[in-house]
């Protein structure tokens, strides 16, 4: 696989680059803070949670803001993978080298840099959010089992602990493992793209973690907000 991959990258730079810097470019567009400024004149940073998410939309905005907020960001994740799906065909048509499916590389390449654009925003100061709806508009698109499936445990999660944060984590961790099961014995891909698959949803549910470390302590001590409650996420 390293070895396509490496030589797809030597032959086809120009059409990831343009994946790359398109995706991120729409990622930056951090809808929960457009819709706040939009509604109430006010920066979603200096509210609640601190967070430019839906969720801190919701507790701090309202249902509508945060409605806007959450189709906005599946919006620009979704147009993000298929615009990277689409560069890569047609400025590499007729590439081949051995079984991976390079389309699926610049599907996986703007998901990546649209929630990397998400997490830090080139118009807003390089302080986004926590890339969850991101993540889930990219897997609509990739494997929408996938997604579906770790929007359920995410659910699962949110009923039984009343605690959206641990949902999100609970449900990264899920990712990977729904998306190789799935490629590997559902769709019965080949080796390259399977393996691909799943250290690209390892990686960028590893950094959707990540973001939530003050959220983990906080769930350590027992201080992590419920939903009910009037604490920020």
């Amino acid at each position: 696989m390293l070895d396509q991959l490496f030589r797809f990258v030597s032959n086809c730079w120009p059409s990831l680059i343009l994946t790359a810097a398109g995706a991120y470019l729409l990622g930056s567009i951090n809808f929960a803070i457009v819709v706040t400024r939009l509604f109430s004149r006010t920066d979603i940073r200096d509210s609640g949670s601190g967070n430019a998410g839906a969720t801190n939309v919701l507790r701090s905005q309202g249902k509508l803001p945060a409605l806007l907020t959450t189709l906005g960001d599946l919006g620009k994740s979704i147009a993000s993978v298929l615009l990277g799906g689409w560069l890569v065909h047609m400025l590499n048509s007729g590439y081949t080298d051995g079984d991976m499916e390079f389309v699926l590389v610049g599907k996986y390449l703007a998901g990546l840099f649209c929630i990397l654009g998400h997490l830090y925003p080139l118009y807003f100061g390089f302080r986004g959010g926590k890339g969850v709806l991101a993540t889930f508009g990219m897997m609509l698109i990739l494997d929408w089992r996938a997604a579906l499936l770790s929007l359920a445990v995410f659910i699962i999660v949110v009923l039984i602990f009343r605690m959206v944060s641990l949902g999100s984590i609970c449900a990264g961790i899920a990712l990977p493992i729904f998306t190789g099961l799935f490629s590997a014995f559902a769709d019965k891909n080949s080796s390259s793209n399977t393996l691909f698959s799943i250290i690209m949803t390892l990686f960028i549910s590893t950094m959707l973690i990540l973001k939530h470390i003050p959220n983990i302590k906080r769930i350590i001590n027992g201080t992590e907000s419920k939903i009910g409650s009037d604490k920020s996420k």
